[in-house]
C-alpha cells in the first residue's frame, strides 16, 4: 500500500481496537435505546476479534509486498467506514464521539489515497476466486438486500409506519439504508460484475466477499446480544445472515489456499528446473 494510506490505515485500526474494547467494557457508555445499544456492542465484538486483527495481519502482508493482504486491508477499511459512519451519524454522542469519527475519517482518507492502486494490484488474487459462485453471490447480496430495503422505505412512505427494527432502535430512520443503496450494495454489484467479465478492477470483489462475511459477523453479534435480551425476532435473521458470512469467508478462504498452492508449485518447478540446469 502507499505509505501514507498505510500509516492512516494502521492509525485507524489502533484507534477501532480502542474504541471496540471500551465499548464492550465501560458500562453506561452508550445513551441510546437498549436495542441499539445491543447492535453498537455486536458490532464491536465483530470489529475486536475479526476486523481489527484481519486488517492488522493484511497490513503486515501488505508491508511484504502481498497483494492479498492490501486486499485484505481494504476490506477491514471498508467494514470500519460503514460501521464507524454509523457510530458517527446514528449513535448518541458519548466519550468516544470524536475517536469514532476519528477512525470514520482516517479510513475513508486512506482507502482514497491508495485504495484504487491496491485493488488494481490484487486482480490476480481475484483470479483464483471460484468465479461464478463469488460473482453470483456478490450479485445476490446486492439485490437481495437492495429490494428489502427499497421495501422497507417504500412501505413507510405509504403508510407513515416505521420499519419494526426502526422503530425498536429508537431511531426515526435507519442509517443502513443510505449507506447500503448509496454505495456498499452498488459496490458489491459492480464488484460480481467485474469479477464475472474478468475486468481490471475484478480484485475489488476478493475484498468485498471478506467485507461480507465482516459485516455477517458484526450483524450477527448485534442479533446475539439482542437475542440474549429476549428478542426472539432476531434469532431467524441471525441464522440467515451466519450462513451468508460463512459463505462468503470459505469463498475467499478458498482463493487464497488455490494462490498459495499455485505458487508453492510454481517454486518446486523453478527449483526442479534449476537442479536438471
Amino acid at each position: 500500500m502507499p505509505s501514507t494510506s498505510f500509516r492512516l490505515a494502521v492509525l485507524a485500526a489502533i484507534l477501532a481496537g480502542f474504541a471496540s474494547a471500551a465499548g464492550l467494557a465501560v458500562p453506561g457508555l452508550y445513551r441510546d435505546a437498549p436495542n441499539w445499544v445491543q447492535q453498537a456492542q455486536g458490532t464491536d465484538i465483530a470489529t475486536l476479534l475479526l476486523a481489527v486483527p484481519l486488517t492488522a495481519v493484511g497490513l503486515w502482508s501488505a508491508a511484504r509486498g502481498a497483494a492479498a493482504g492490501g486486499l485484505a486491508v481494504v476490506a477491514g477499511l471498508l467494514y470500519l467506514v460503514y460501521n464507524y459512519a454509523i457510530f458517527a451519524f446514528a449513535v448518541a454522542m458519548n466519550p468516544l464521539t470524536l475517536v469514532h469519527i476519528a477512525i470514520f475519517g482516517l479510513c475513508l482518507w486512506s482507502l482514497l489515497v491508495g485504495g484504487r492502486e491496491v485493488v488494481d494490484a490484487g486482480a490476480s488474487t481475484a483470479d483464483h476466486l471460484h468465479r461464478r459462485t463469488s460473482a453470483g453471490l456478490l450479485v445476490v447480496v446486492a439485490v437481495m438486500f437492495g429490494l428489502l430495503w427499497v421495501s422497507q422505505i417504500a412501505r413507510t412512505g405509504a403508510t407513515g409506519a416505521l420499519p419494526a427494527d426502526v422503530a425498536k432502535a429508537g431511531m426515526a430512520t435507519n442509517p443502513v439504508y443510505a449507506l447500503d443503496l448509496g454505495f456498499f450494495l452498488p459496490l458489491c454489484m459492480v464488484a460480481g460484475v467485474a469479477l464475472a467479465r474478468r475486468t481490471a478492477i475484478r480484485g475489488v470483489a476478493f475484498s468485498m466477499l471478506i467485507w461480507a462475511s465482516l459485516m455477517g459477523a458484526g450483524v450477527v453479534g448485534g442479533f446475539a446480544m439482542m437475542a440474549a435480551a429476549g428478542d426472539a425476532d432476531a434469532v431467524p435473521i441471525a441464522v440467515g445472515v451466519t450462513i451468508l458470512s460463512i459463505v462468503s469467508g470459505m469463498l475467499a478462504a478458498a482463493a487464497l489456499l488455490q494462490r498459495r498452492g499455485a505458487t508453492d508449485r510454481a517454486l518446486r518447478g523453478t527449483s526442479a528446473a534449476r537442479a536438471r540446469g
